[in-house]
């Protein structure tokens, strides 16, 4: 029977897992392997968490259904990987039962997937964008240097410090925005990458949030206390931030809660982004409580002009993904009615992987 299923299903072109009621793998299509990053030369006839963690949404829920004998409809979820990475897919499970062997058809469906059949759509948009690009950039170029001329000649005329702290903050934002602007007119982003403490950039964003949204945001922080420098164009990575700051407020004002957003950092070890190992990386979480973004755009929120009232935005997002992606990373989006949570994965250099070590070993390095 299992031959006559491999043989039924070796030609799918899906991501397809078919386990049987003892959680043994048997068979798995080229695309779920790729998907899930595993060899099913090694794992056919073993158990299925050499796939997944143990996890309740994944083996547990398995175990459920063969139980239960019932069907899982298509549904978007996160689900976990052996050596700490995290998915976000869509799949279903059905139920079947074949000389009354129970088994579970398991077919996935790659956020990615989506973006992969709109691949065609975003190569139209980036061609219309990088025209659009340009004469926003030119457009925002010239009341900058009015904005920055302004403010030095209004600066030494003020006589409360305060407010002068306030022209200080103008002039460095301005140049950021100039900056930035340069980098979009020349459709180039040349990431020049130093030492950082990411910490350092984390703590800019109480007072950014505080710049943009009259509402009270209550901040919690987590820090990863043994995360190292990371070799990161700092400028850049404090745009990302900034962008994922400005979606959130704009999303939290649709709701009446109390608005909170929660910044946390982690090392993890073994893992993969974008399909490459990585001994160490480290993940940056900007976590909302808004209202989450809507299922049906949600695979498209890094499009370039894509908005709703949740994303005003058009550019925002697709830039930050843009200058991650530069850095070796990945820009992933978790979204619920709960709120949505924004991480970004980088990889660790060489450097800072041996300093993570020594920490964790209690060793100083030289």
């Amino acid at each position: 029977m299992k031959k006559l299923l491999r043989k039924a299903l070796e030609n799918v072109s899906s991501k397809i897992l078919v386990v049987d009621e003892n959680l043994n793998l048997i068979f798995a299509s080229n695309e779920a392997e790729a998907f899930l990053l595993f060899n099913s030369k090694n794992s056919e006839g073993h158990g299925i968490e050499n796939i997944f963690s143990e996890r309740p949404s994944n083996i547990f829920e398995i175990k459920r259904l063969l139980a239960e004998k019932d069907s899982l409809e298509k549904s978007r979820r996160k689900i976990y990987l052996k050596g700490g990475l995290e998915k976000i897919c869509t799949y279903e499970i059905s139920f079947f039962e074949i000389e009354s062997k129970k088994y579970l058809f398991y077919e996935f469906y790659d956020a990615n997937q989506s973006r992969e059949l709109n691949r065609m759509k975003r190569q139209t948009i980036s061609t219309v964008t990088a025209t659009f690009s340009k004469g926003l950039a030119h457009e925002i170029r010239n009341p900058l240097s009015g904005i920055k001329g302004a403010t030095q000649l209004l600066e030494p005329k003020l006589k409360n410090e305060e407010l002068k702290d306030y022209t200080k903050i103008i002039l460095k934002e301005t140049e950021r925005l100039s900056d930035l602007v340069t980098k979009i007119l020349d459709r180039q982003f040349e990431i020049q990458k130093s030492p950082v403490n990411i910490h350092s950039i984390l703590e800019t964003l109480p007072h950014y949030l505080g710049t943009i949204s009259k509402d009270k945001i209550q901040i919690t922080k987590d820090y990863d206390p043994t995360l190292p420098e990371l070799k990161v164009d700092s400028p850049l990575m404090t745009q990302v931030l900034y962008n994922l700051a400005n979606n959130s407020v704009e999303a939290m004002k649709t709701t009446d809660r109390e608005n909170k957003i929660s910044l946390k950092t982690r090392i993890h070890f073994g893992t993969f982004i974008n399909r490459t190992f990585h001994k160490t990386t480290c993940e940056i979480s900007f976590i909302d409580n808004g209202p989450g973004i809507p299922e049906d755009i949600i695979d498209s929120i890094f499009f370039p002009l894509v908005s709703s009232k949740e994303i005003k935005s058009g550019l925002g997002l697709s830039i930050a993904q843009g200058i991650v992606s530069q850095h070796g990373g990945a820009l992933e989006c978790d979204s619920s009615s709960a709120g949505t949570k924004f991480s970004i994965y980088l990889p660790i250099n060489i450097e800072s992987e041996n300093e993570v070590e020594a920490s964790n070993k209690g060793i100083e390095t030289a």
